[in-house]
């Protein structure tokens, strides 16, 4: 239970509480007539009744840090209304973990302003880390290899968790099949004449979302807790998080609780989780939520004596709380130097699902009115849902120099996928430069690490991005030309984006924009390695601008050793202008057109596609039998294929150079070797006598792609 405090000055709080000390001895008088200070401290071995403004207790224990920031909080709240807050206040967090089971949360009248920023700040050398979780520790050792610890506030309704975390490190749940196996779906089952699905009217309709037949023997009516099992379905570019309803073990059929986005047989595969008959992989543990008992099948090498386990206990962390529709914004608040760590999310009663980027979950750290604001050099782990969320009516804002790791779902969340109903809603502006998001989709399999949905004028610049994201960074979120969205004006530029989609779905494409985005640049990024799933091929592509993308430049970029190619658009975009890049060593194409054809008269496609190098030593050039039409501008490209083997365009067509002339998409392109200083080891530095400076192309430097130091 949060304390709740008197409102008081710290001038009064010198003379309620400490001034007494004074009197008896116990305190010297220096220390009370020190007055309020520009530095607030907080400790984990503080005080709240304490004055807040020495960093450490002093020898008699009678006057130190405070212990929350909810303390530091309303001192600063004490200071504005005395009126002796007069410039910037910093609130530095000593060294230790901060156990929290609520967000810290602050409102409009904790802003700083123009001339005093308010900072919460790691005190110098020092590492205070903010823990949703809690240590749980009694561990007995069980059956088997198994562990146990009894879990009173889990039995009684209290606390469920679904993240595990030992000695800093994610554990998963027991799984099947084990070994990161996949079970297969069988097929749809038969129309549902047996009250599977209910009394609902639409059952009928639902059922290919909701129910699925199985492989005998791979779903199971035995299994310990059935209710609280989770199937996962791992579908293109998402996945589905299925609680079950019903089996019917003699038809081999489970329905589920909810549905999914796509029928359930648009699938690759499926596996179960949280099933305590997988336990049999070390480092799996199981939730028995009716008995209150945590088991855990400990590595070789952990003593559970020794080691630090934490279950989450929050779902966020901190929580800035504007109230945009009126106007009141949360403003002038810098959060530096801090770790943030161990959040959770409960999966709905009916599961969970998403069309794209894994939005329905929160954030750690999550603002609406947020109004020039810093998040930097904070470090953001072991968290199971997103990372960051600037959600509604925020600008101006700045996330710089941070690290993120071993995130559940994305990293940076901008945004939202609504339209906003005014330019004050609107979150626009924000700088997302100079942070490494290094590993996401923990638990929400399908997320960006940067996702920018109807937001304009923001920048994305100077980041690495790699690990197992669906994208690196996506932006745009509409898919249609019209109604023209907010997306616009969006930066991406100078990002070192690679090693992306090495999880189990794998990766759509490193950067993606959708729906129309005048004044949208993707300039000067630098993407490598970027993998599909095996499970679903044609995927795994560098830079795609999907269905509606229009008003796009793409120019300056390298993009090499992507499966399906560096570059990929959709039939329906229209006014993008490509130029300037370099796309090569794509594995199974090396560009792509693709998307559902226009129906009636075709849409011209209208890309400019110009003054680009293309060099592969495998697979077609173009993936595409065919396009809508040829009413685009492709000229002044460079084409070579290693080898010595032909260049030919369109998979299905393999015209010539000058069949690809004679369609009006090459009178002033070549087939020529670029001249790249060292292919072998992707140094793609132009010779000086590259016949590409005569098609007009500039060299690239990407010398300054990634994070800048300071």
């Amino acid at each position: 239970m949060e304390k709740k405090y008197q409102t008081f000055s710290l001038r009064a709080v010198f003379i309620l509480v400490l001034l007494p000390l004074v009197i008896l001895g116990i305190l010297p008088s220096s220390a009370a007539a020190a007055g309020p200070s520009a530095e607030i401290f907080v400790a984990p071995d503080g005080n709240d009744l304490w004055s807040g403004t020495l960093p450490a207790p002093n020898t008699k224990r009678t006057d130190g840090p405070f212990a929350t920031l909810e303390r530091a909080r309303n001192a600063i709240r004490q200071l504005r209304a005395a009126r002796e807050l007069h410039g910037p206040l910093t609130v530095q967090l000593r060294g230790g973990t901060y156990h929290r089971g609520q967000p810290f949360v602050l409102s409009p009248e904790d802003s700083g302003s123009d001339a005093g920023q308010i900072v919460y700040e790691a005190y110098p050398n020092e590492k205070p880390v903010i823990s949703g979780g809690k240590v749980i520790s009694g561990w007995e050792k069980s059956s088997g290899p198994l562990w146990t610890v009894d879990l009173p506030e889990v039995k009684s309704g209290q606390w469920y968790f679904r993240q595990l975390f030992v000695d800093g490190q994610r554990r998963e749940r027991g799984r099947l099949p084990g070994n990161n196996g996949i079970y297969t779906v069988a097929q749809l089952p038969d129309v549902d004449t047996s009250g599977w699905m209910g009394d609902e009217p639409e059952a009928i309709g639902k059922l290919p979302l909701q129910a699925f037949q199985f492989q005998p023997g791979d779903i199971r009516k035995d299994w310990t807790n059935l209710e609280d099992v989770e199937v996962v379905v791992l579908q293109v570019w998402m996945e589905a998080r299925l609680r079950i309803k019903h089996i019917d073990e003699e038809n081999n059929v489970v329905v589920f609780t909810g549905g999914s986005w796509r029928p359930l047989t648009w699938t690759n595969g499926y596996y179960v989780e949280n099933v305590f008959e997988g336990l049999d992989t070390p480092g799996s543990w199981y939730l028995d939520r009716k008995k209150g008992v945590l088991y855990y099948h400990p590595l070789p090498d952990e003593d559970m004596q020794k080691v630090e386990v934490v279950a989450p206990v929050a779902d966020q962390l901190i929580r800035i709380e504007g109230d945009v529709a009126r106007g009141q914004f949360v403003s002038n608040i810098t959060f530096r130097g801090l770790t943030f760590s161990h959040t959770s999310w409960s999966l709905p009663q009916k599961g969970y699902m998403t069309p794209q980027a894994e939005l329905v979950p929160p954030a750690a750290f999550h603002a609406d009115g947020a109004i020039q604001c810093r998040i930097e050099e904070c470090t953001f782990e072991g968290l199971g849902t997103w990372g960051i969320e600037l959600r509604r009516g925020c600008k101006d804002n700045a996330i710089t120099r941070n690290l993120m790791r071993d995130i559940g779902a994305g990293c940076v969340k901008i945004g939202e996928p609504e339209e906003p109903v005014s330019d004050v809603e609107e979150t626009s502006r924000t700088v997302i430069s100079d942070n490494r998001f290094l590993d996401g989709s923990k638990v929400y399999l399908a997320a960006p690490g940067v996702w920018i949905g109807q937001s304009s004028g923001n920048t994305v610049s100077h980041n690495e991005i790699s690990g197992s994201f669906m994208w690196a960074i996506s932006v745009g979120w509409r898919w249609s030309y019209f109604p023209l969205q907010r997306a616009r004006d969006n930066i991406i530029k100078f990002n070192h984006c690679h090693h992306i989609g090495t999880g189990i779905l794998g990766s759509h494409c490193a950067i993606y924009a959708l729906g129309a985005s005048p004044g949208t640049v993707i300039r000067n990024n630098y993407i490598h390695h970027v993998y599909h799933s095996k499970r679903w091929k044609g995927a795994g592509e560098g830079i795609i601008l999907d269905n509606g993308c229009a008003g796009i430049l793409v120019e300056n970029n390298i993009v090499h050793d992507a499966v399906a190619g560096g570059y990929g658009s959709n039939f329906n975009c229209f006014g993008n202008i490509v130029q300037n890049n370099i796309f090569a060593y794509g594995k199974i194409y090396q560009l792509t057109v693709y998307g559902d054809k226009p129906k009636g008269r075709p849409r011209p496609k209208g890309e400019v596609f110009a003054r680009n190098i293309i060099v592969w030593d495998e697979g077609p050039l173009i993936k595409e039998k065919d396009w809508p039409d040829f009413t685009t501008l492709w000229d002044y490209n460079l084409y070579f294929r290693e080898g010595g083997k032909p260049v030919t365009f369109l998979s299905g067509k393999n015209y010539s150079l000058e069949e690809w002339r004679e369609k009006g998409l090459g009178e002033h392109s070549i087939i020529a070797d670029p001249l790249f200083v060292d292919r072998e080891n992707r140094d793609f530095t132009l010779k000086p006598d590259s016949p590409a400076f005569k098609l007009g192309f500039k060299p690239i430097d990407i010398s300054e792609v990634g994070p800048r130091s300071k």
